[in-house]
């Protein structure tokens, strides 16, 4: 991968500068991009010595977050996580057998690629001015942040409608989003990682996302699928929380 522009020019041999969204954009949790969450929670369970950077630009492919790893960008919270695993041998996923392999990217992708979708369309399409905006500062400008929120609001709905999720009634939409929680939380049952007794991928993946309903107070339908059917879910959230996470309250603003 051909060096990219460096953005922190102090920069250290092998140490990670995760460049995301700035923290104070966000209230109730570190960042309001679920992929920067999970890439930092796989980075705090991995040891992996890192930088959090502040920053509103975007990789050369248009993603946040992004890396700056040894004077070279990597984009793709899924293919960072990829080239650290190889470069700092990281023995996370070892655990697994190959059908659990199997499953554990099963759900990642029903995550990120299913599930997100009714997180982002209820809190950018159907509520971000009257809901959202409360808890997303993108200015002090009152009139910026509206611009911003209806252009944020227009680009989601688009992608949405491509993606073929955003032809669907609001009503379908949440119904998918629960009934992946529903299934998450079956599969959770009273284990402790997704997988078993120790942490790996998916369970990065799943905090990253599940954090913005929970620790979030907005009227998201599946919060209240998660309160009243899923405690097995708030209890893991808890304890990613207090085992990787044990300075959450500085973090989340």
């Amino acid at each position: 991968m051909a060096a990219a522009k460096t953005w922190k020019p102090e920069w250290k041999q092998d140490v990670v500068y995760m460049h995301v969204f700035p923290r104070i954009m966000s209230k109730g949790v570190p960042n309001f991009s679920p992929f920067a969450v999970k890439l930092e929670t796989w980075l705090r369970i991995n040891k992996i010595p890192f930088e959090v950077v502040d920053h509103m630009g975007m990789s050369t492919k248009g993603q946040s977050p992004f890396i700056m790893f040894n004077q070279k960008e990597y984009p793709d919270s899924n293919l960072i996580i990829e080239y650290l695993t190889d470069y700092f041998s990281v023995s996370m996923e070892n655990c697994l057998s190959d059908v659990e392999k199997a499953i554990s990217r099963a759900f990642l992708k029903m995550i990120e690629e299913d599930m997100t979708w009714s997180i982002f369309w209820y809190r950018y399409v159907d509520h971000f001015v009257d809901e959202y905006l409360e808890y997303l500062k993108p200015s002090d400008d009152p009139e910026k942040a509206k611009a911003f929120a209806e252009h944020l609001g227009s680009s989601v709905k688009n992608r949405a409608v491509s993606h073929g999720i955003g032809r669907h009634s609001n009503e379908e939409i949440y119904k998918i989003g629960s009934d992946d929680i529903r299934a998450i939380s079956k599969y959770l049952g009273d284990k402790t990682f997704m997988m078993g007794d120790n942490p790996t991928l998916i369970d990065c993946c799943l905090f990253g996302f599940i954090i913005q309903i929970t620790d979030v107070p907005i009227n998201f339908p599946m919060r209240d699928v998660i309160k009243k059917e899923c405690p097995n879910i708030l209890q893991f959230v808890d304890r990613v929380k207090t085992k990787y996470w044990s300075d959450w309250d500085k973090q989340s603003i």
